[in-house]
């Protein structure tokens, strides 16, 4: 072994006896503080600040306010899904479901619409019926092709404007 190795052995052998003291000399000599110990000043302030917190007294706004948080949700208020109503009796005696019509996406050679909260393209199946079929797709209106009673329906672009 060359002295060059020596040296590099000597450090490495060092470096794990100065690591085994640092580390385990407070469990060896016994002068190194327990672990429950450290922590009892700690725990004495989490006890007078839970005290505090007892002595304070919330407002009714505040009771009412962790009342209705810790309530369970009847339903998602975030969920916003357009669904059609039964069909409606028309001057003609039939209707069909209520249909919205609320956005426009064109990605080049497809166009979709947003129809009750679903994405269609030309040519696919409507979800509320099986006789509905979008028929066209333009930035203000849709046409969709009702193959039961053999007509077009035009809807209009449903404005938003919060």
């Amino acid at each position: 072994m060359s002295k060059r190795e020596k040296i590099i052995v000597g450090v490495m052998i060092f470096s794990i006896l100065f690591a085994l003291v640092y580390f385990l000399s407070p469990a060896v000599t016994g002068q190194g503080a327990k672990p429950a110990d450290q922590y009892t000043g700690s725990e004495k302030i989490i006890q007078e600040i839970a005290a505090e917190l007892k002595k304070v007294a919330a407002s009714p706004a505040e009771n009412y306010v962790i009342a209705r948080a810790e309530a369970a949700w009847a339903k998602d208020p975030f969920y916003k899904k357009v669904m059609p109503a039964a069909p409606k009796a028309g001057p003609g005696g039939t209707g069909g479901p209520d249909i919205v019509y609320s956005g426009y996406v064109d990605m080049g050679d497809r166009k979709l619409a947003v129809i009750n909260g679903s994405t269609y393209q030309v040519g696919e199946k409507l979800d509320f019926g099986s006789a509905f079929y979008l028929k066209s797709v333009e930035p203000s209106r849709v046409v969709i092709a009702d193959r039961q009673n053999q007509r077009n329906i035009v809807i209009k672009l449903k404005d938003e404007t919060f």
